[in-house]
């Protein structure tokens, strides 16, 4: 059907339902982490510092906004996707799983092959973004290679 019925059909398609309203809740929760961690940052920044340019020296934030915001960054990359596999079906835990493995063997071999190729002369200097880059680029790639693949 094109237009959602108020009254479910049986009691697989509530369920359903039921899961795709909390996986939006969840995204959306998701987001407001992301954009109070950010906003907090730029806010509170003391310094000229950045999270994405690589000047850490600069970043300056006060020490309870420092310790807040880690426990909300380890509860968003940590917490938040753990518990997150328990509200989706088998098949696309499975693609997540892929997904999650991709990101972290592409953060395991790209660091050195970077920190090589940098004592080569090749590249920049590995940094911090970089490397949370190459996670996320890899790991929406095994996403996608995975959902079109399994």
């Amino acid at each position: 059907m094109i237009w959602n019925t108020k009254e479910p059909l049986g009691p697989g398609e509530a369920r359903t339902r039921q899961r795709n309203i909390r996986q939006a809740l969840y995204i959306g929760l998701a987001a407001v982490i992301g954009g109070v961690i950010g906003g907090a940052t730029g806010f509170f920044d003391q310094g000229d510092g950045s999270l994405f340019g690589g000047n850490w020296e600069d970043l300056k934030l006060p020490p309870m906004l420092a310790i807040a915001l880690a426990v909300m960054l380890l509860g968003a990359f940590v917490v938040l996707p753990l518990s997150g596999f328990r509200m989706i079906d088998d098949y696309k835990r499975e693609q997540n799983y892929i997904a999650f493995t991709g990101g972290c063997v592409s953060v395991l071999a790209g660091f050195p092959v970077w920190a090589v190729l940098h004592a080569g002369g090749f590249v920049p200097p590995p940094h911090a973004f970089g490397i949370f880059a190459i996670a996320y680029v890899s790991m929406i790639a095994s996403f996608l290679y995975a959902r079109w693949r399994l």
